[in-house]
């Protein structure tokens, strides 16, 4: 029987969110297309018409949780912003709204930040994670620089470091409540800590 196009996107989708979960209960280096297909219940032969490795596979989760907040993001950053810092405010507090309630994404950004031990020669899954961050990175970068280039960016922050700092808040953030067993309000916590430490960033507020 032809697999019709309705056919191939339903397997590519539910091959997805079987290796969301499976990447997320075993870490991407204990995982394999093997047991991503056996939980999505299709041949590894089927894996393989859409994804060559478990490098395509993030690939493909990574591209497929695009938020509303990052179109808003780029937009920002290639026609500019009144408020840069604002933005960033806005935005990480919206997607923190989102993974509350969406357990797929809560996955998704668990492997993007934990999912693969980090060695002397990463794998390709490994630099895939790797290159996710870097580019999310590079996004606040730019956006903190705008906030630089107006003056609201205070004289105790670097681009670099206040950047590095959001970034790694939100990661830890969302890595103690996932290791917590969202055990605490993620919203309330992260919505009081990411006002504070952008807050911290304004000039004017400093110390």
């Amino acid at each position: 029987m032809r697999r019709t196009k309705e056919d191939a996107a339903k397997t590519r989708e539910d091959v997805l969110r079987a290796a969301a979960e499976i990447f997320y209960e075993n870490g991407v280096s204990g995982s394999s297309l093997e047991k991503i297909a056996q939980r999505a219940g299709v041949t590894r032969g089927a894996i393989y018409w859409h994804f060559k490795d478990k490098a395509e596979v993030l690939t493909a989760l990574h591209s497929e949780i695009r938020l509303p907040q990052e179109t808003i993001v780029d937009y920002a950053i290639e026609h500019g912003h009144e408020d840069p810092l604002g933005l960033i405010e806005q935005a990480t507090i919206e997607v923190l709204q989102i993974l509350v309630e969406d357990e797929h994404q809560q996955r998704v950004f668990a492997i993007m930040i934990l999912g693969c031990e980090f060695t002397e020669h990463p794998s390709d899954a490994a630099q895939r994670i790797v290159m996710a961050n870097d580019e999310m990175f590079g996004k606040l970068q730019k956006l903190i620089e705008m906030a630089n280039e107006r003056h609201t960016l205070g004289p105790v922050w670097t681009v670099n470091t206040a950047a590095r700092g959001i970034q790694c808040s939100m990661n830890g953030l969302l890595a103690e409540w996932l290791r917590a067993g969202k055990s605490f309000p993620l919203v309330d916590v992260g919505e009081r800590l990411i006002r504070s430490l952008v807050g911290s960033m304004r000039c004017g507020d400093n110390r």
